[in-house]
């Protein structure tokens, strides 16, 4: 065997651990509005900005990057709210839509002095949240999520009640998660304002 240039012993970027469950303060860095009407999806980017995990979502991006082969990374902190309407065919639970999302838009007015939230989106972008992150599994495998918006004051303040962890949605049959398509060559971590949903 021939040895090539640049040639040094070194173990695998590691994986960063799931971001602990608990209540967070952050900032809402991204929005997008998914789908159609009637039935559309409020779709926040959320970043930790105070504690010791303070940029963790885009830290665990770029090392996902930079460590992946076989999967296209996503950008894991993410918050999707279904935006309530009476004509949406597909809402399993409207009353629960309308009270999920009134409780983050409190979240979010209680977070920022002075702002009430006006039906345009794109306006909360760059404001304080804070936010509940729970355990959860899929398939037997464990990961945390964002499970609901809070004020920031009760997070300082640790009002927080810990959200319960969400029970394991993967089939019953141990059916793997689909694999997501490779990383093209040549890929490099997005800037900030670019980081993908």
């Amino acid at each position: 065997m021939k040895a090539y240039s640049g040639f040094k012993s070194e173990a695998p970027a590691a994986s960063l651990p799931p971001l602990p469950a608990g209540a967070y303060v952050g900032v809402i860095k991204d929005v997008r509005l998914e789908g159609d009407e009637p039935d559309q999806t409020l779709v926040l980017r959320l970043e930790v900005t105070e504690g010791e995990h303070a940029g963790y979502y885009t830290k665990r991006y770029q090392n996902d990057v930079q460590s992946s082969r076989d999967y296209t990374p996503r950008y894991k902190g993410v918050f999707r709210l279904r935006v309530p309407n009476p004509d949406n065919p597909n809402a399993a639970h409207p009353e629960w839509d309308v009270r999920s999302f009134n409780n983050a838009v409190w979240a979010i007015e209680e977070s920022n002095a002075g702002y009430h939230w006006d039906w345009n989106e794109a306006g909360l972008k760059g404001r304080a949240v804070g936010f509940s992150v729970r355990d959860a599994s899929f398939n037997g495998i464990p990961f945390t999520e964002i499970g609901r918006l809070e004020a920031v004051s009760y997070v300082r303040e640790g009002k927080v009640k810990p959200m319960k962890p969400r029970p394991d949605t993967g089939s019953s049959n141990g059916a793997s998660v689909p694999a997501s398509p490779t990383v093209p060559g040549g890929f490099t971590p997005a800037d900030d304002e670019e980081l993908p949903f």
